[in-house]
């Protein structure tokens, strides 16, 4: 057994390298196949745990959600609270994409009490904190997030500070700050290539192309998207595709194209539809509604 549960860790581990190099489907691949020698729940729930994640990005949304309450069942079995949680915090995101907002909390109220270690803890609050931001209760999100860059120190958790400094980044630009905003995007960027961390990486660098495009700086902005789009195309992460195509439909309309801006907010919407994201169909809907209808144009905030 002691060989089996071995045999298991190695292909977790072979799956993480490969999820964070935003090679999804290769990673879903091996943590199925460690799914398969798992011989303890222990083991299944984090076997499952790790599948949900990668469906999450994905976009199955449905088979994330079962993945991952199937991981909380086993946990919950066998007392492992942190797993528990964790698997908790995946349904969370789910919930969040489908601006299900009232789910996302109340999940992660239980997920908040069933964390036990600072790391866990820290993904909780980080997840509270981006559901808060995309309501933009700024207050709440702040706290959430100072609180779990706290527990990441507390935890050692480098590549969770990744992650803090990369929403710090999006929620300095959504309150007006994009200079800020760039200073977090930067800080994680480098933070994520000492931890040959590409997905978060990509992340940070959309992120970081954002708050360029809110500065005027477009020819800098625009490279850095290229590079993240190609990356989330690549991952078949539509979610963040459909974000980049919204920047560069930002973009396109400081330059001024708004042709090309109108091109890029359709097709953004079309993959944001495919994917089932909510709060971020509603707001590609209003860009593109703005530039077909200029006088019905609203003051909008960034992606």
């Amino acid at each position: 057994m002691a060989l089996e549960t071995s045999a298991v860790q190695v292909q977790l581990r072979r799956g993480f390298q490969f999820e964070q190099a935003g090679t999804t489907a290769r990673a879903l691949d091996v943590y199925r196949e460690a799914l398969a020698l798992t011989t303890t729940a222990e083991d299944e729930a984090e076997a499952r745990l790790r599948i949900a994640r990668v469906l999450r990005s994905l976009s199955e949304w449905d088979a994330a959600i079962t993945e991952a309450r199937e991981a909380t069942r086993l946990a919950e079995g066998i007392g492992a609270d942190d797993l528990a949680a964790e698997a908790m915090n995946v349904e969370v995101g789910v919930h969040q994409v489908r601006g299900d907002f009232e789910a996302a909390d109340s999940l992660s109220d239980r997920a908040l009490e069933r964390s036990r270690s600072p790391r866990v803890r820290g993904i909780t609050l980080q997840n509270r904190g981006r559901g808060a931001a995309e309501r933009r209760d700024f207050a709440t999100a702040d706290q959430c997030f100072t609180q779990s860059v706290e527990a990441f120190r507390e935890a050692g958790y480098e590549l969770g500070m990744a992650v803090a400094l990369t929403n710090l980044s999006a929620v300095a630009r959504d309150k007006g700050d994009p200079s800020r905003g760039l200073e977090y995007a930067q800080e994680a960027t480098s933070l994520c290539r000492r931890l040959n961390a590409l997905d978060v990486l990509l992340v940070a660098v959309q992120n970081e192309a954002s708050a360029l495009v809110a500065l005027g700086r477009l020819d800098e902005a625009e490279r850095l998207l290229a590079e993240a789009l190609g990356h989330f195309t690549s991952a078949r992460n539509p979610v963040r595709q459909a974000e980049c195509l919204e920047i560069m439909g930002q973009m396109s309309e400081q330059r001024p194209d708004l042709e090309t801006a109108a091109r890029c907010y359709a097709r953004a919407l079309g993959i944001a539809q495919q994917a089932g994201d909510n709060p971020l169909m509603e707001r590609i809907a209003k860009r593109l509604e703005a530039i077909e209808n200029p006088r019905s144009a609203q003051s909008l905030g960034a992606p």
